[in-house]
């Protein structure tokens, strides 16, 4: 018998399967059909490879291009969803203060935002892992002025894991998943981040961190600042005798724009359904007379 002289160190090549397989198509025909919806091929892939390490771009394309499917929509132009009162509604997310050269523990923050009142509050994490995260959720509560209703976020590890996800249904807090980003936790952030460096250029800002200008920039923004969709700075539109204002001006700039053509009876439809995570899921019906 020949020895086997193959090195047991030596790293093993990756062969990688080209043209579709069963196992691929699968993959990407879950990705595609997911209650969230998709509407890049770059997001499709990403789950796609969770299920299937192999899936590539071009396997997407050679798929879609087999389907009768058409182009995917995207829910920008979708009615947006309107909360009706303060603490309906948060969303969080976490973010990277990258641009500074600064321990990891100083670079990232955890934002939180009431999509009514656009009251905004941030703080920093030592990480992105639960046990970093859930003391700053539990801090930020208080500070937006109490449990909500609903959480919105995007599906971060810490925020879906076993024991953030115990803490929200002991508090009785939904918590609502998007494959994409929490959009208006996602404004914020920019906002938030274009002010904090704006000051920070400032020369008497040039000896300052990030987080050494956190409070006054808060401050600045829900005091001093008036929100293009409510009106009001976030601090009046929490207040109980503007809520009714509050809550014309967001119906005044809810989004109406997407286009619907004429259907009649018997014809194929493809229809958004927004009561799982507001989110849409895409499905095929057959559409029926009342």
């Amino acid at each position: 018998m020949a020895e086997d002289t193959k090195d047991p160190k030596e790293p093993v090549k990756k062969i990688k399967i080209k043209g579709l397989t069963e196992a691929k198509i699968n993959a990407i025909a879950k990705a595609w059909n997911d209650d969230a919806g998709y509407g890049s091929i770059a997001q499709t892939v990403r789950e796609a490879k969770k299920i299937e390490p192999s899936v590539t771009a071009d396997d997407f394309k050679e798929w879609k291009a087999k389907q009768d499917v058409g182009q995917k929509a995207k829910m920008r132009g979708m009615n947006s969803f309107i909360a009706n009162k303060p603490k309906e509604e948060y969303q969080m997310d976490l973010f990277f203060m990258s641009d500074q050269d600064l321990e990891k523990k100083f670079t990232i923050a955890l934002l939180m935002v009431d999509i009514f009142t656009k009251w905004t509050q941030v703080v920093m994490v030592p990480g992105k892992k639960w046990w970093q995260v859930l003391p700053g959720i539990k801090k930020l509560i208080p500070m937006m002025g109490g449990k909500p209703k609903t959480f919105y976020s995007d599906d971060e590890g810490a925020f879906i894991s076993n024991e953030i996800q115990k803490y929200f249904k002991d508090e009785g807090i939904r918590h609502l998943v998007t494959k994409s980003h929490a959009p208006v936790a996602e404004r914020q952030i920019r906002t938030f981040k274009n002010m904090i460096y704006k000051r920070l250029e400032a020369p008497k800002n040039e000896e300052k961190q990030w987080f050494d200008l956190l409070d006054q920039v808060l401050v600045t923004y829900n005091h001093g600042r008036r929100h293009s969709s409510t009106q009001m700075t976030p601090h009046e539109a929490r207040q109980n005798n503007n809520q009714q204002v509050v809550k014309f001006n967001l119906e005044l700039k809810r989004q109406h724009g997407r286009k619907y053509p004429e259907i009649s009876v018997g014809d194929t439809v493809k229809v958004y359904k927004k009561n799982k995570a507001r989110q849409g899921a895409s499905v095929e019906l057959l559409a029926k007379k009342i």
